[in-house]
């Protein structure tokens, strides 16, 4: 990655115009970025689309965006756009393919995309619609209350959007609006290999800034804070072109059992750190952990206890990777999960916090990921029940999280928990890694 981008900034302050004008559809810019969405909306819209209304018995799906990101799904569908309004709408005339229509808004990149059939202005949705005569009309509100974020995802419609559909397409057909829930979770949650592939250079990126930033490159013990690692993050990311998903947390296991995070507490030799972390390029948001301990003087490498913390997580890991398949709910698997768990002779908490029973504690809470951190699909977490009742679908990008709890005797029995978290994806064979995992203790000299 360093090589690469020393190589473009030299190619870029050096070469011929007509250099530099390939390079603006080289990799990784804005221009290929481009490209690469319209390619990921085409797969979409082929091989995804049809199945999520079908099995949501939806006919017709319409969403409207006021402009200016207003819409949470505002970047799967065209751009974020500064003006113009559009609707969008998808008609299942029953053939194989989904007939896709946008009316109103900029259409001069939407044109060049061609991911859509038809572009016409917005006074003609009734007719599109009374000229189809949809039986299902799905529209951007949920079917349940609002009892965890994320769920936002499918409920961008504003009450002003909701009455103007009411009052132009007249109540027989607003007799027939139900919500889009389940067709978006459906839509979020089986990937197409355009968006598996990047995906994982995001994820790439992400878990490579975090392991520079728990390294000496950053931290200098006695000397640096976590926000100075925090910030250093940001600034990372601004540099690349990366969008903010969240401020970074970076925080200080304590040997009491608890922590400390994001402060100007600086960091000591001893620390068992962790950050915690995620990216936003192309509509694709990262979320991922990274686990390291500050060496003590006199200390080459992490104690035993930490050292025996981290495999623990590793060995509770391989039982994940093996378990989790497509074709059935989250629900159903993460209930036979925590039973296997415990015949592996772990303790299964459903807390987030180490308790004082004996034996080495392990909490699950695995959520979809993909287009925000916590994103609208299938669920193995018991704070998220409404998605745990969504089915596992075929290459759900999947966030990969759990926490061990092992006792340590350098902490007088003192529980260190490891925070594992990596995006992978769902395949038959199981959990399938994106970009490289952390497969050992990060070491801060």
């Amino acid at each position: 990655m360093r090589e690469f981008t020393m190589s473009f900034l030299l190619l870029s302050l050096c070469c011929t115009p007509a250099v530099v004008s390939a390079q603006s559809v080289a990799p990784e810019s804005s221009r290929w970025q481009w490209r690469t969405s319209c390619m990921i909306r085409h797969d979409k819209f082929d091989y995804v689309l049809p199945g999520a209304m079908r099995r949501s018995g939806i006919d017709m799906w319409i969403v409207t965006d006021r402009g200016r990101g207003t819409q949470p799904m505002a970047r799967d569908f065209g751009i974020a756009t500064v003006n113009g309004q559009i609707i969008y709408v998808f008609y299942d005339n029953g053939d194989d393919r989904i007939e896709r229509i946008q009316l109103g808004g900029e259409t001069d990149l939407a044109e060049e995309c061609a991911a859509y059939d038809y572009f016409g202005d917005m006074d003609e949705l009734q007719a599109i619609v009374e000229e189809r005569d949809p039986q299902a009309i799905g529209l951007n509100y949920l079917a349940v209350p609002y009892e965890s974020e994320g769920l936002h995802v499918a409920d961008g419609l504003t009450h002003t959007d909701f009455r103007f559909l009411e009052s132009e397409l007249g109540p027989v057909f607003a007799d027939r609006f139900v919500s889009a829930q389940h067709l978006i979770a459906d839509f979020h949650g089986e990937r197409v290999a355009s968006e598996i592939v990047e995906f994982s250079k995001i994820g790439a990126i992400t878990a490579w800034l975090e392991e520079r930033a728990l390294s000496n490159e950053v931290i200098t013990p006695g000397m640096t804070t976590h926000n100075d690692v925090s910030r250093w993050l940001e600034e990372q990311a601004a540099a690349m072109g990366l969008l903010r998903a969240w401020y970074p947390t970076t925080y200080t296991h304590l040997p009491d059992g608890g922590e400390i995070g994001n402060t100007e507490r600086v960091i000591q030799r001893g620390d068992v750190l962790q950050i915690d972390w995620g990216a936003d390029r192309n509509n694709f948001t990262t979320d991922i952990k990274r686990f390291a301990y500050v060496l003590r003087e006199g200390e080459t490498e992490a104690p035993p206890g930490v050292l025996n913390a981290f495999a623990e997580a590793k060995k509770v890991g391989e039982i994940i990777r093996k378990f989790v398949k497509p074709g059935r709910t989250g629900r159903e698997q993460l209930d036979e999960l925590k039973q296997i768990i415990r015949d592996a002779g772990y303790v299964y908490t459903e807390a987030e916090r180490a308790s004082d029973v004996e034996g080495i504690e392990v909490n699950v809470g695995m959520h979809a990921a993909g287009n925000i951190g916590h994103d609208m699909a299938a669920n193995l977490f018991e704070i998220f029940p409404e998605r745990t009742r969504y089915m596992v679908r075929p290459d759900l990008i999947l966030s990969f999280e759990y926490i061990v709890f092992t006792p340590a005797e350098e902490w007088n029995g003192v529980k260190i928990p490891v925070n594992v978290e990596e995006n992978v994806v769902v395949t038959e064979r199981g959990i399938e890694w994106l970009y490289p995992p952390q497969e050992k203790v990060l070491v801060i000299r």
